[in-house]
């Protein structure tokens, strides 16, 4: 409880206080009846004057009628910004109360509010990037189950090739087998004639069917060629998306903790 020798004494001391504090505070000083003094903050001014009378739901007439001090959270909804206010009352010597005053100190309203937004975003951020991790991981999966296809047609065309290369070898036997057909046909003479038509066909068929294994063959070199590229895109893509995903998991660890930094933040802010 404050007890001076006047008000006077009282108002001659505000300004050597509020210059010591380092916050933005406005103060008002009053007698039983009306304001006698007012200083603004830099940023916080309740647009008080001198002879400004109290009125009855004021802080400070409650403070000076019941002689005790006050403390209020006032919102921005009132005057626009949020503020603490004291209201105390002020005691002469002799214990009598004379006047009061009263101190708004600024709330950092502004500084709350860009640490929840801050917060917010953040949030939002993880949870979209947890999605974004989310499809990285199953698109690896995809590129895995790519690359195993790819493999497995690889192994196939292998498995193909060794077939057309089996029947190469049977047209080429069919092929000297012809041959030899002939040379019997013509040694036989008249009678080996029709034999040497037939002959002469296995040899044509033998000749058409090696042909065709060397074309298949050489289709198959190149899908063989085309699995193989298409074997390391798929792996390179699958390296690339495993990346992501964990960059993305990194990431979302540094959202997290900067979520949590900026709650410590507000929570000081509202210490303020």
């Amino acid at each position: 409880m404050y007890k001076v020798e006047s008000l006077e004494q009282l108002i001659a001391a505000v300004p050597v206080f509020k210059a010591a504090v380092p916050a933005d505070l406005s103060i008002a000083v009053c007698d039983l009846e009306k304001f006698i003094a007012y200083w603004p903050g830099d940023n916080i001014d309740l647009q008080i004057y001198a002879g400004q009378l109290l009125q009855a739901e004021e802080p400070l007439t409650l403070a000076i009628t019941s002689n005790t001090t006050l403390r209020a959270e006032v919102p921005a909804e009132f005057y626009g910004f949020e503020f603490t206010g004291t209201a105390t009352p002020v005691q002469n010597l002799e214990g009598a109360v004379i006047g009061g005053i009263a101190i708004q100190l600024r709330r950092h309203q502004e500084l709350r509010n860009i640490a929840e937004q801050i917060s917010c975003s953040l949030t939002e951020a993880s949870t979209r990037l947890g999605h974004v991790a989310e499809g990285s991981n199953q698109l690896a999966d995809f590129s895995r189950q790519l690359l195993s296809l790819a493999r497995r047609s690889g192994d196939q065309v292998n498995q193909t090739d060794k077939v057309v290369t089996m029947i190469k070898n049977v047209a080429s036997q069919t092929n000297l087998l012809g041959i030899n057909a002939a040379i019997e046909a013509a040694h036989a003479g008249d009678k080996g004639r029709s034999f040497g038509v037939v002959a002469q066909e296995i040899r044509k068929l033998s000749n058409e069917t090696v042909d065709s294994t060397k074309s298949v063959q050489e289709t198959l070199i190149a899908i063989k060629s085309v699995t193989s590229q298409m074997g390391i895109s798929i792996e390179q893509i699958a390296a690339i998306v495993q990346d992501q995903a964990l960059s993305s998991e990194q990431i979302s660890s540094f959202i997290y903790n900067i979520r949590e930094m900026s709650e410590k933040l507000n929570e000081f802010a509202k210490d303020l």
